[in-house]
């Protein structure tokens, strides 16, 4: 079990602490609404959407915290400004924890912003991602805000190494202090398999070590694009989903603090996998922490024995 010897910092995310030492926290889980292979959505440039079943999905998410302990943020997709609008609008009225947005579309992105701004949702509302292709009038507009969370994320297509992901972590996190950010988590990037995935969960243990950051993972980028599970026979729900689960877990075990385990349909074969790991890192952070003679608080999981 880890125990690292840097200071670990804990962030506050609209009353999710997210950070410290494995075992100090539940690990956080995020959960996403709105992305276009999802049933829920029926128009993604509109940001038209099935409001009965993403209730259903958010009433399951919340089912779950109650039951393992286990914090929830929802992060919300958004196609364009329009779509982003509407998703976020419906999502703070049927929603009471903290929440992400993103979208590959930059005015969905800044639209996000703004709408958080003007609605004062600056406790609630984290961005992401701050990185080193954001706009500079993303940056200003950002900054100028009022929101001051955010997901540091350190990738680049030339970082291939441990030490040159740390830089574009280092640089990343700078540009995020310089806009105004006061809360990050820090996500190096899940590649696909044969794309790189794994050198992530080795700069999660860096970063942790020498920053002492809260981290984030998106792993279930791991799985997207795999062959083997496009093949006839294991091309099935059940099967893509295993991949997921066990995407998750890993990274929790390599103390990601906070993990992105996409769709939301998804949420209590999730919860209920990282719940069983989360006794076990509680019961293994706890013993390496009296051996070594450190008195620190712990997550009490739920154990339902």
């Amino acid at each position: 079990m880890f125990v690292f010897k840097k200071e670990q910092i804990t962030f506050d995310f609209g009353n999710v602490s997210i950070g410290g030492n494995p075992g100090e926290h539940p690990t956080v889980l995020i959960g996403g609404l709105f992305f276009r292979d999802q049933p829920i959505v029926l128009n993604a440039k509109e940001g038209e959407f099935d409001s009965a079943l993403t209730k259903e999905w958010i009433d399951v998410g919340t089912s779950m915290v109650e039951k393992t302990g286990h914090p929830l943020i929802i992060e919300v997709y958004g196609r364009t400004a329009k779509a982003m609008e509407q998703h976020l609008l419906w999502l703070v009225e049927n929603f009471d924890g903290p929440f992400m947005f993103e979208s590959t579309n930059t005015a969905a992105r800044m639209r996000g912003i703004e709408f958080c701004d003007e609605a004062g949702l600056s406790d609630r509302a984290i961005y992401n991602s701050i990185n080193l292709s954001t706009k500079p009038e993303e940056l200003e507009l950002l900054k100028n805000s009022s929101l001051n969370m955010a997901v540091a994320l350190g990738w680049s297509p030339k970082a291939t190494s441990l030490q040159e992901r740390m830089e574009v972590i280092t640089k990343t996190v700078e540009t995020a202090k310089e806009t105004g950010i006061e809360k990050m988590v820090v996500d190096p990037a899940t590649m696909p398999i044969g794309a790189g995935y794994g050198l992530d969960l080795r700069t999660v243990l860096a970063i942790k070590s020498e920053l002492g950051l809260p981290t984030c993972l998106g792993p279930d980028n791991a799985p997207s694009a795999w062959k083997f599970i496009k093949q006839p026979g294991f091309d099935d729900e059940t099967t893509h989903l295993t991949t997921i689960v066990a995407s998750t877990v890993v990274a929790q075990i390599m103390a990601t603090d906070c993990i992105m385990y996409g769709s939301m349909a998804n949420t209590k074969e999730v919860f209920t996998s990282v719940a069983l790991v989360g006794n076990a890192i509680a019961a293994a952070s706890a013993e390496a922490n009296r051996a070594l003679g450190i008195d620190r608080p712990f997550f009490e999981p739920k154990t339902f024995e």
